[in-house]
C-alpha cells in the first residue's frame, strides 16, 4: 500500500544535460511506487547547456507533477535550494543537491521511515571518501561553532514541514541549511551508507567553496573573534616583552646600538596583528550590512509547471502537459 502523505522532492541542477533526464525518470519512478501524492521541484541554477530542454521533455511524461524553477542568474546550491523549498507544499520534503546518485534510491524510503518514527530532520551521509578540505572545514566548524552542532557531509536530507517552516522563518542572510536546521532545535538523525563508488572524492578547492566556507565560519561560529582575541593577547605579550628588552638594554648594555631593527620588528609585528584584527572586524561589519539590506535570497526568471492531464486514460494521461510561467 502506498503512503498517503504528500512529499516534495526538491532537486538542484546546473549544467547536467547528460544526466537530468535519467535522474528525473528514476526519481519519479521510485516516488510513484511509494507515495500516492508527490511533486518534484527542479531548480535550474542558470544552466548554460541544454539542461532545461532535457528536463522539459521529461516533464511531459512523468507520473507526478514537475515544477521547474529557472533562476535568473547563478546562485549556488544553498540559495538555489531555498527557492525550491519555498515553493514546496509537501508534508515531508526531500532535499537532493546532486542528481548523480551515489546512494540507492531505497534510501529515500529509509529516510521517510526514520522521520515518521520521531525525527523531523533525517540525513544520509557517506561513511567514507570525504575530501580533506571538507574534513578540515567540518572539524573547524564543529570546534568553534557556538551552536554546539556536529556537522558532516550530507548527500540527501528529508525534513518535516514544521522543521522546514522553522528554518525558512529564520532571518539569516547566510543560508547554510545544515546550521540553520540545527538552530531550530528539532530532532535530527544521521544515517550512514556505503557509496556506490569506492574512489575517494577529489577535493574541489575553488573560489565558491572558499567563499561559502568563510561566510559560514563567520556567521555561525566565533572563530573570527577568537582568532582576533588570541592575536591581541599574543601581540600584547610581545609588546611587553619588547618593552622589557628595551629597559634591559638601557640599564645593562653599555654599547647600546641604535634600535632601528628592534623598532622595525615591533612595528611590523604590531601592525600585522592590528591589520588582521581590523580585517576581521570589517568582515563582521560586512555581514551586518548584508543583514540590514534585506535583499531577496534568489531571483527567478520563470517557473514552469508540468502536470499529467486528467482528461485521458491511464495509458495516455501523461502525454499532455500543462505549463505556466511566473
Amino acid at each position: 500500500m502506498k503512503e498517503h502523505v504528500f512529499v516534495s522532492a526538491v532537486v538542484y541542477v546546473r549544467n547536467e544535460e547528460q544526466n537530468v533526464a535519467s535522474a528525473l525518470d528514476q526519481l519519479n519512478t521510485y516516488l510513484a511506487t511509494i507515495y500516492k501524492n508527490y511533486e518534484i521541484i527542479l531548480i535550474n541554477d542558470a544552466s548554460t547547456d541544454d539542461t532545461l530542454e532535457k528536463a522539459r521533455v521529461v516533464g511531459g511524461v512523468l507520473q507526478g507533477s514537475l515544477t521547474i524553477i529557472n533562476l535568473a542568474r547563478y546562485h549556488g546550491v544553498e540559495k538555489a535550494m531555498n527557492a525550491g523549498l519555498v515553493k514546496s507544499i509537501g508534508d515531508f520534503i526531500f532535499e537532493i543537491e546532486n542528481i548523480n546518485y551515489e546512494y540507492p534510491l531505497s534510501m529515500l524510503l529509509t529516510l521517510y521511515k526514520t522521520a515518521v518514527s520521531g525525527f523531523d530532520i533525517v540525513a544520509a551521509s557517506p561513511n567514507t571518501g570525504l575530501p580533506w578540505t571538507s574534513k578540515l572545514f567540518y572539524k573547524i566548524m564543529n570546534k568553534s561553532s557556538y551552536l554546539k552542532i556536529d556537522l558532516k557531509t550530507e548527500s540527501i536530507r528529508m525534513v518535516s514541514r514544521r522543521a522546514l517552516n522553522a528554518m525558512l522563518n529564520l532571518k539569516e542572510k547566510v543560508r547554510y541549511r545544515k546550521a540553520l536546521y540545527a538552530y531550530t532545535g528539532f530532532k535530527k538523525q544521521i544515517i550512514e551508507y556505503e557509496p556506490h563508488s569506492k574512489i575517494v572524492q577529489k577535493s574541489k578547492l575553488n573560489r565558491e567553496n572558499i567563499s561559502t566556507a568563510f561566510d559560514v565560519l563567520v556567521s555561525f561560529s566565533n572563530v573570527g573573534l577568537r582568532v582576533s582575541h588570541y592575536l591581541s593577547i599574543i601581540f600584547l605579550l610581545f609588546s611587553l616583552f619588547m618593552a622589557g628588552y628595551t629597559f634591559y638594554n638601557y640599564f645593562f648594555n653599555q654599547n647600546l646600538v641604535q634600535g632601528w631593527t628592534t623598532l622595525m620588528i615591533l612595528i611590523s609585528f604590531g601592525f600585522t596583528g592590528l591589520f588582521f584584527i581590523v580585517g576581521m572586524l570589517g568582515e563582521y561589519i560586512l555581514r551586518i550590512l548584508i543583514e540590514i539590506q534585506s535583499r531577496p535570497f534568489y531571483t527567478t526568471s520563470s517557473v514552469e509547471v508540468y502536470k499529467p492531464s486528467p482528461h485521458q486514460n491511464v495509458g495516455q494521461a501523461y502525454q499532455e502537459v500543462a505549463a505556466s510561467k511566473e
